[in-house]
C-alpha cells in the first residue's frame, strides 16, 4: 500500500488511507503496475457494476518515467481487457477522468472529450469531515 500512495504523491494527488485504500484496490475489477525492478512506477485500475459499466481510475506514471510508453502500455492492457468484455451483442460503457491537459493521451486510444455535443461535462465532489 505504500507503494501505491508514494506513486500518488509522485504525481501531485493526495494520500489515501491505507485501510480505505485497500478495500477500493481490492475491489477492483482489474489492477496493473509497472515496475522498474522493486519499485512502482505505473499504476492503473478498472472499478465497475460488473455489468455495462466500469471507469478506468488512477492512471499514474511516476514523473521520472514519463514519456517511456508506460502510460500507454497501461492503457493498451487495459482496453485489451475491457474489450473482451463485449462480445457479440454485449456492449460496455467506459468511463475515465483525465487530469488537465491529458485529454490528448486518452483519445489516442478512442476516447472523447466531455462536455460534446452529445454529452454533458464529466463531475466530481469530493466529501471530507
Amino acid at each position: 500500500m505504500s507503494e501505491y500512495n508514494k506513486l500518488r504523491e509522485s504525481v501531485g494527488w493526495r494520500q489515501i488511507d491505507r485501510q480505505r485504500a485497500e478495500k477500493g484496490l481490492d475491489n477492483s475489477y482489474y489492477t496493473i503496475a509497472a515496475y522498474d525492478e522493486e519499485r512502482a512506477v505505473g499504476f492503473a485500475r478498472v472499478i465497475g457494476d460488473g455489468g455495462y459499466m466500469y471507469l478506468i481510475a488512477d492512471v499514474m506514471v511516476d514523473p521520472q518515467y514519463q514519456g517511456q510508453g508506460i502510460g500507454k502500455a497501461i492503457l493498451g492492457y487495459i482496453n485489451e481487457w475491457l474489450d473482451s468484455l463485449a462480445q457479440g451483442d454485449l456492449f460496455v460503457m467506459v468511463n475515465l477522468m483525465s487530469t488537465k491537459g491529458n485529454e490528448g493521451f486518452y483519445e489516442k486510444s478512442g476516447f472523447v472529450r466531455r462536455p460534446n455535443d452529445e454529452m454533458g461535462a464529466g463531475m466530481v465532489r469530493w466529501i471530507n469531515t
